[in-house]
């Protein structure tokens, strides 16, 4: 990171932000790079936009509008500066710092009202300014929990609080920020859970978490009519299956996903979970050997379940 280039943006915020909304930048720093890190961002592209998203925050309505007419962004951002404030620190930054990589200059331009498909440094700058630690509406220190665990649920629930939100008070409301709920609402289509192939990855991960090998999931739509996916993995004992099957268990229901019948547990070197759709099979060594189910299904496509 240029740190030079970093002291510049620093010594331009800071004499023009408020020693509230400066706090409010260091938040959504130290908030944003967290999400970098556990998302895999560019962290210095994220501290970069984190720093600077608010850089026009305060200025006053004159000025804004004057900068609006100035950059040529639209008239619809006249008089609004809860809008204007995020563009203008794109242009600035773009136009005075020399900033020219499109995803640093996005994510600042679209903090405040999101847009639909987001890249992932744009959702991580949404989300932090939505959830930094300063926050103090009701909903924000579950939100910011909920950022760390499902980036795309979190960006759902911040787009659809604030069009509720304006919607209530009679403001100006942004078609960005529909767009961004509606968005966010598809990507958690895709991603969810009940979809099978979707819970036979998310199930291998869990085995691969709890130390379980040799996991396969193997696509058997086309060939079987009692599931989708076949998951096939080894456990070193039998009380490590059992304990791999117990967690598969736990975690599923935390997703609504709940189990037909499990059978094998206990002692018999195979455990088998029936979710209807996802048959998992957790096997010792030699009874894994013993069945060979990757031969009697080797007509079957194998799926890259690592996440």
């Amino acid at each position: 990171m240029d740190k030079e280039f970093i002291r510049e943006l620093e010594r331009y915020i800071r004499v023009r932000l408020t020693e509230k909304r400066y706090r409010h930048t260091e938040g959504v720093i130290a908030t944003a790079v967290e999400l970098a890190k556990r998302y895999g961002a560019d962290e210095e592209k994220t501290y970069i936009a984190a720093l600077f998203h608010d850089a026009c925050k305060n200025l006053d309505s004159d000025e804004m509008n004057m900068l609006v007419e100035e950059y040529g962004i639209g008239e619809v951002y006249i008089d609004k500066p809860q809008l204007a404030h995020s563009k203008l620190a794109a242009k600035i930054l773009e136009d005075r710092f020399g900033v020219t990589d499109e995803d640093i200059l996005n994510a600042v331009s679209f903090h405040t009202t999101g847009r639909e498909n987001m890249s992932l440094l744009e959702k991580i700058i949404f989300v932090a300014d939505a959830v930094e630690p300063n926050r103090t509406y009701p909903e924000a220190e579950e939100l910011n929990r909920l950022a760390f665990q499902d980036l795309d649920q979190a960006g759902y629930e911040i787009a659809d609080r604030s069009i509720k939100r304006v919607r209530n008070q009679g403001m100006f409301l942004d078609e960005d920020t529909v767009k961004a709920r509606d968005w966010f609402a598809e990507l958690l289509q895709d991603n969810s859970l009940e979809n099978s192939r979707n819970f036979a990855v998310y199930a291998a991960n869990i085995i691969d978490g709890k130390k379980g090998s040799d996991i396969v999931v193997i696509d058997v739509a086309e060939k079987s009519s009692f599931a989708d996916y076949l998951i096939i993995a080894t456990g070193g004992t039998i009380r490590q299956t059992d304990a791999i099957a117990d967690y598969i268990e736990e975690r599923a229901e935390l997703q609504n996903r709940f189990t037909r019948r499990i059978e094998g547990k206990n002692g018999s070197g195979w455990t088998l979970m029936d979710y209807g759709d996802v048959i998992v099979n957790l096997f010792v060594p030699e009874m894994r050997e013993k069945y060979d189910l990757e031969t009697i299904w080797s007509d079957c496509d194998r799926i890259d379940w690592e996440a």
